[in-house]
């Protein structure tokens, strides 16, 4: 996107040394011309970066949620089966604290990203020319996000709830 920035810029001034050597009307309105084009070309390329820069950081952050989610929701299987057959190891008990605590310090930093992923779509919705779809479509994925967390706390509560019953045992 930089390189593309800097191609308009020095041809803008490349143009404007060709405009300052001859001052033809005709070519100066066809630099004109050219310059507006290049200008609405630069525009929509801008509004398509910023439309999926934010689809994509949306999508990545769903795909880490839920990943997450299923990595917890298997943990907590594993430890309820544990608990089914009633041994309790303290070791055992140590390691599934510890992967619980890293767990939710992974939800911590993934709330964290996903509060400032909805900045990043809420200011780019303000700034970039959207439309009403795009807009709509950017707005029910950070919803989605919202949902997401959610659904990762619930997850991670009973989580908390089985690695309890698993204490419990001893």
């Amino acid at each position: 996107m930089k390189r593309l920035i800097l191609l308009f810029i020095l041809t803008l001034f490349g143009m404007s040394r060709v405009v300052a050597q001859d001052n033809n009307p005709s070519q100066t309105t066809d630099l004109k011309a050219y310059v507006d084009s290049l200008s609405t070309k630069l525009n929509t390329l801008q509004h398509d970066y910023d439309y999926l820069y934010c689809s994509h950081e949306i999508n990545r952050l769903q795909f880490k949620l839920k990943d997450l989610m299923h990595d917890v929701n298997f943990d907590s299987n594993a430890i309820l089966i544990k608990c089914f057959l009633g041994r309790y190891d303290s070791d055992l008990y140590s390691i599934y604290r510890s992967g619980y605590n890293s767990q939710v310090d992974l939800y911590d930093a993934f709330k964290e990203s996903v509060e400032g992923v909805q900045r990043a779509v809420r200011l780019r919705i303000l700034s970039s020319n959207f439309t009403q779809n795009e807009i709509d479509v950017l707005m029910n994925g950070c919803e989605t996000l919202d949902r997401c967390l959610s659904a990762l706390q619930s997850a991670l509560d009973y989580c908390e709830l089985v690695i309890g019953m698993y204490r419990d045992l001893k």
